[in-house]
């Protein structure tokens, strides 16, 4: 925190020394980008150019140093966050269901599979709880496995209890209805 604390008074230098090179550049009727030269090509005679091109060298210098300074900011806070967020735990995260399968489409891949309505979706493929994004990385796991098996975590309710189980799913066209997957899903309630 210090540390981060430190970098920020030199930025607010830093920023104050680029306005004051600016200010001198204004005091002497030009900018970073005004020509020094008048349209023959000659240095102008109106303005005192070794000391506009010195302040305009320490400008570039000092918006460089801002710029590296700015990094070493960001690397400081991306530490401090880091250090001062609770970490998740990967191992719950994937043992806990994210979706509910509510119909299942006969003679469809997830009927083959053994999906049936009410089984809880714990993986699917290397999609869980923790990456989920609000299903789209289902859909893109879906995509990605045309053709290939995909293994899927489940839990079912047997007998009253719970029983995680896996399943593999076959992704196809063809199989007669519209989706690869030939089931609805929706996100668990919890």
């Amino acid at each position: 925190m210090e540390r981060a604390q430190e970098l920020l008074k030199q930025k607010s230098a830093l920023e104050s020394e680029i306005r004051q090179l600016e200010s001198d550049l204004r005091a002497h009727g030009v900018d970073r980008t005004t020509p020094l030269v008048d349209s023959s090509g000659f240095p102008r005679s109106d303005i005192d150019i070794v000391a506009i091109r010195t302040t305009r060298q320490s400008l570039i210098c000092k918006q460089n140093d801002l710029k590296a300074l700015m990094l070493q900011i960001e690397a400081q806070l991306v530490s401090l966050h880091q250090d001062s967020a609770p970490t998740p735990k990967p191992a719950e995260a994937k043992k806990r269901p994210f979706a509910r399968v509510s119909i299942v489409t006969p003679s469809s891949p997830a009927s083959e599979a053994g999906l049936l309505a009410g089984d809880k979706i714990i993986q699917y493929g290397s999609v869980d709880a923790s990456n989920h994004d609000n299903f789209r990385a289902m859909s893109t796991e879906t995509i990605n496995n045309i053709n290939k098996p995909l293994l899927v975590t489940i839990e079912r309710v047997v007998n009253g209890q719970p029983e995680v189980m896996e399943l593999t799913l076959h992704l196809r066209h063809g199989w007669g209805g519209e989706s690869l997957l030939g089931c609805h899903i929706l996100p668990l309630q919890m």
